[in-house]
């Protein structure tokens, strides 16, 4: 009896410690596996979010703050799967764990680029992450499941074979293997349902508490796994609603309205703000509703003004990425439509009234200002028109006086009509010039289209001021090549131009000064420059000289006398010509004005000659 109590003893030792062996076999090493895995799985996805905080992130700094944190995540990280894999007893489990680290690692590697997107780079891989931990965890539930279904049927194997030995050894043995039982095989039971549950998510289920053996070790085991699944559970809902509530409290204070459809045509978010520019249509505009209707009942509030403004009741998720709608209390929305891979589309319609205000407002000023350019047209030709009538008359009787038609007159007499008929023709010359700007400005001003020499211009023009500068005690030069330089355009426009630009330079170059007009050509264009070392000007003032009865000093205009028309009118006929008319000036050495006219004709030189 001795012998047998001390065989039954050691082969309840054995049961023990085989049991005990199953227990951390089977439980404490894959469950703990699993903690692991999952806890390496929520650090990759704490990565992963900040990756996409950081790709909003405004500043050096806070980025800088995101990627320190993005490394302190990756070392817990590898940590957790470093302890997963230590604890994973199955090839396979050890593949995946291989694979999820080698994408971690291509993962960490990519998002260090600086031209990763996370839409096109580092989102599909980390749905590849996320897809390995999901196969995991099936293989290590999956083994868990076997390996307790095989430790339940050694624990039967055992009990039997106890059973056999209690009955040899009576009663004694019988109570023996009982205790035995009711210790290890109820508990280890109890322990294999209370995983199944937990594997199945009830994180919830309560764990008996055990003793000091094995039984008590994986119970205790099991609770302080149960604890850590929950409060990683807990900490990732925590977190997943906390973005969903930021989120939703950005899109509710925005000041556009926001609506995404899913494919199926739904509204998935739609803010309070759509509400707000289609107030009836509150009940319709709702998460779950039809888009297509809500669009339709839309565009039937605003009336015909949806079809004027291509809004067609009809297009729903089709209408173009782009559109304005005015609405009928006057205010104006701009609806931009971004299509998304899943074949839904994502609308920010937003209130742009007060652009488009602005915008009416421009075009309001545009149509007035055309107006009294009109209107001033008008005035100068009628007004020109007035003056030039009685003026052509003054002239004629001043002609005639001063020719002494009528008989002889008083020498006095003869001068004053010359003067008259001198002033006149300036007065006339004023006129024209005046008239001939409006005409520009309007587009009115026509040009005669005829094959000339330049170098005739220049001669013709030089002549006409040559008296002139011989009074002002000034030189005048003519530099032009010997053949001629065939140009097309309006004669007598051009030789206006050529003396509006000698004349301003011996109206502002003292006596003793020089003035040069020179004329050279190339295949496609012609150049005249009027150079003279007079008072000059700034590059400020340049812009000055420009402009219509623009004097660039009030000082000048007191000394030298003029109207300002000259060089604007000049601009304005050789850009006419398709040409362009620039000057370089600095005060106190001079000025030179180069007009460029395009040759329009490549035989335009030999037609001249």
């Amino acid at each position: 009896m001795v012998l047998l109590i001390a065989a039954l003893g050691g082969y309840g030792l054995y049961v023990l410690q085989a049991a005990g062996g199953f227990v951390v076999e089977v439980y404490d090493r894959p469950l703990m596996a699993i903690n692991y895995g999952r806890a390496a799985s929520l650090d990759f996805a704490e990565m992963d979010k900040e990756v996409m905080r950081r790709e909003a992130a405004g500043t050096d700094r806070e980025r800088a703050a995101i990627d320190a944190k993005i490394d302190h995540l990756g070392k817990l990280f590898n940590e957790d799967l470093a302890v997963a894999a230590a604890r994973s007893l199955h090839d396979d489990e050890q593949g995946a764990l291989g694979q999820i680290h080698d994408l971690v690692a291509r993962w960490n590697e990519l998002r260090r680029e600086p031209w990763a997107v996370y839409s096109r780079d580092l989102g599909p891989l980390a749905a590849k992450i996320v897809e390995r931990f999901d196969v995991l965890a099936e293989l290590a539930t999956g083994h868990s499941f076997v390996q307790r279904r095989r430790v339940v049927s050694d624990v039967e194997f055992f009990q039997y074979t106890s059973a056999g030995a209690l009955l040899l050894a009576l009663l004694l043995a019988a109570g023996i293997t009982l205790v035995l039982g009711r210790r290890i095989i109820r508990p280890l039971r109890e322990a294999a349902t209370i995983a199944d549950r937990i594997a199945a998510g009830e994180l919830q289920a309560p764990i008996p508490s055990g003793g000091q053996d094995e039984t008590g070790m994986l119970l205790r085991s099991m609770t302080v796994m149960q604890q850590n699944i929950r409060e990683m559970v807990e900490r990732e809902q925590a977190q997943r609603r906390s973005a969903q509530n930021r989120l939703a409290e950005a899109l509710e204070n925005s000041r556009e309205a926001v609506v995404l459809v899913d494919a199926e045509d739904r509204i998935v978010i739609a803010n309070s703000q759509l509400a707000n520019f289609f107030p009836q249509l509150a009940p319709q505009l709702q998460s779950g509703m039809r888009f297509t209707e809500a669009f339709r009942q839309a565009a039937e509030l605003v009336g015909p003004a949806a079809s004027d403004h291509g809004w067609d009741a009809s297009a729903g998720p089709y209408l173009p990425l782009e559109r304005e709608l005015p609405l009928a209390d006057g205010r104006w929305l701009r609806i931009s439509r971004s299509p998304l891979r899943d074949g839904g589309f994502f609308l920010l319609i937003s209130d742009f009234s007060d652009v488009k205000e602005r915008e009416e407002r421009l075009t309001d000023a545009r149509r007035a200002a055309e107006a009294a350019s009109e209107a001033k047209g008008t005035f100068l030709a009628n007004m020109s028109h007035e003056l030039r009538t009685p003026l052509n008359a003054i002239i004629g009787f001043s002609e005639v006086m001063a020719g002494e038609v009528l008989g002889e007159l008083n020498p006095s007499y003869v001068q004053y009509a010359k003067d008259i008929r001198q002033s006149g023709g300036h007065l006339l010359d004023i006129i024209s010039s005046v008239l001939d700007l409006s005409k520009s400005e309007a587009g009115k001003l026509k040009l005669s289209d005829q094959l000339l020499d330049l170098n005739e211009i220049i001669g013709a023009s030089v002549t006409m001021m040559r008296d002139q500068c011989a009074r002002a005690k000034q030189t005048l030069f003519a530099v032009v090549p010997p053949e001629p330089i065939a140009v097309r355009g309006d004669a007598a426009k051009l030789r206006q131009v050529v003396l509006n630009l000698l004349s301003n330079s011996a109206k502002f170059t003292d006596a003793g000064g020089t003035i040069t007009v020179s004329a050279a050509a190339t295949e496609r264009a012609a150049v005249v420059r009027v150079t003279d070392n007079g008072i000059g000007m700034s590059l400020e003032q340049i812009p000055i000289a420009l402009a219509a009865f623009g004097q660039v000093d009030s000082r000048l205009a007191r000394r030298y006398e003029g109207t300002g028309l000259g060089l604007p009118l000049s601009k304005a006929i050789i850009e006419l010509h398709g040409g362009t008319i620039t000057i370089d000036s600095t005060p106190g050495k001079g000025t030179c004005v180069t007009v460029t006219l395009p040759r329009r004709s490549a035989d335009a030189d030999a037609a001249a000659a």
